[in-house]
């Protein structure tokens, strides 16, 4: 059998996948590369969100662009307090503001971003993944067609 150079050779035992340790330390580090900082900061976002909103963001690419406007509108180190300040919270008093007026007008945004899917002001990013067209269940984005394919082919009732 012809084989490449620097291919294996299949006489020789192959070493499986590493164990589960090695995997998670291996993805915990890429974590921490550069341009990650959403996913490095171990922060749960999505639980923070069903705090502050009252339900989690479907697509979490949403999610992530919401934090990383959000960072960049108001700074890393605000959006770092409000996290830390809704996961301090409960359903029960997440409706009191925040005593810090930089963390209250970050959540306030936040909220604004991940409702209407404005992430950047004048651009919805992800207007057919905000939070509001998940919690309307009688109604859809425009745009959207129907309730089901081909419903526009049957005519309505003329009782």
């Amino acid at each position: 059998m012809n084989r490449l150079p620097g291919s294996p050779d299949p006489s020789e035992p192959v070493a499986i996948a590493p164990d589960r340790r090695a995997v998670v330390a291996g993805l915990a580090a890429l974590l921490t590369l550069p341009g990650t900082s959403f996913a490095a900061t171990g922060r749960s976002w999505p639980l923070a969100t069903q705090i502050i909103a009252g339900t989690r963001v479907a697509d979490p690419n949403v999610l992530e662009m919401a934090v990383t406007a959000l960072e960049s509108e108001v700074g890393a180190d605000v959006v770092s307090r409000l996290h830390a300040a809704i996961l301090k919270r409960d359903a029960a008093d997440i409706v009191e503001p925040f005593a810090d007026d930089a963390v209250e007008a970050a959540s306030r945004r936040f909220v604004e971003m991940i409702y209407t899917g404005e992430i950047t002001p004048g651009s919805t990013v992800g207007f057919h993944q905000a939070l509001a067209w998940q919690v309307l269940p009688f109604t859809k984005p425009p745009s959207v067609c129907g309730p089901d394919m081909g419903w526009w082919t049957n005519p309505p009732d003329q009782s």
